[in-house]
């Protein structure tokens, strides 16, 4: 039986469908949740192009951690509202797969579940999903939510 569920978030309709799934799972299965965000730095800065204006972005660590943060409690909200009492949160930066399964071992979860897509969606279409990356390196049950 899988007693502790790892569920990364950032915030994307398919990661909320993530944290009720595994939910559900935690209740039948008398389980925990770790919730996990993982932003990823920017190598550099980020250009917002639209009409002829043009914007740098860059964020910094504390802008990343704050944007976390909610996006994390949020996701408590959204596991809470299913009934589940058991609820644990974490933030690391970095590369997200990589993350989410170093998280998965040092928590020794059961289970990942994660959304198929994310934010992310035109550069996982180039570079590979997260979510696919995370189940070819976990070393524990992945389950993927659509």
């Amino acid at each position: 039986m899988s007693k502790l569920i790892l569920v990364p978030v950032d915030g994307s309709e398919h990661s909320q469908k993530a944290i009720e799934f595994a939910a559900d799972w935690a209740k039948t299965h008398d389980g925990k949740l770790h919730l996990l965000h993982v932003p990823e730095p920017m190598t550099g800065d980020e250009v917002l192009v639209m009409g002829g204006a043009s914007l740098t972005l860059h964020a910094t660590r504390e802008e990343l951690e704050e944007a976390g943060n909610a996006i994390l409690a949020a996701a408590v909200d959204v596991a809470k509202s299913t009934g589940q009492e058991h609820v644990e949160t974490s933030l690391v930066i970095g590369d997200p797969a990589h993350k989410i399964v170093a998280k998965a071992d040092e928590l020794n979860a059961d289970m990942i579940v994660l959304g198929t897509r994310g934010l992310g969606e035109w550069k996982s279409l180039m570079l590979g999903s997260v979510s696919h990356k995370v189940m070819q390196l976990a070393h524990c049950s992945c389950v993927t939510v659509r």
